[in-house]
């Protein structure tokens, strides 16, 4: 029963973690280095090798890359009318949160209307 729950739900939510976590610390990173200069491959490559120079992002590009697979997991055990929304819902509601946190994006109140009707939404589809 829990390891059923945890190969499934469980791998779902890691996932969305994974996902999220990795987002929000290359969406930091890219906001020190600044933006992406799409001049010439060179300019590109320097930019990768300055952003790559951090532990932290090099973890971050694993998390976001591994959330496929674990969803993957999930998703061979729930079924994908279940599984999708509540990635997609939970993903969004996260990052909204963390980027508020840690990037110090705004939250607008049609932001947290939105996270109110997709939650509502992925609770009527799990009924």
């Amino acid at each position: 029963m829990i390891k059923d729950w945890l190969l499934s739900w469980g791998t779902l939510l890691l996932s969305v973690c994974f996902n999220a976590l990795g987002a929000i610390v290359i969406k930091s990173k890219m906001n020190e280095v600044g933006k992406i200069e799409l001049q010439s491959f060179r300019k590109i490559l320097e930019y990768c090798l300055v952003f790559l120079k951090s532990p932290m992002v090099v973890i971050s590009i694993i998390l976001f890359f591994s959330a496929p697979f674990l969803f993957a997991v999930a998703l061979s055990r729930l079924p994908i009318s279940i599984a999708y929304p509540v990635q997609v819902g939970l993903n969004f509601l996260l990052v909204l949160v963390l980027s508020f946190f840690f990037l110090s994006e705004s939250m607008t109140v049609i932001k947290l209307v939105g996270i109110f009707l997709i939650m509502v939404g992925v609770i009527i589809l799990n009924k």
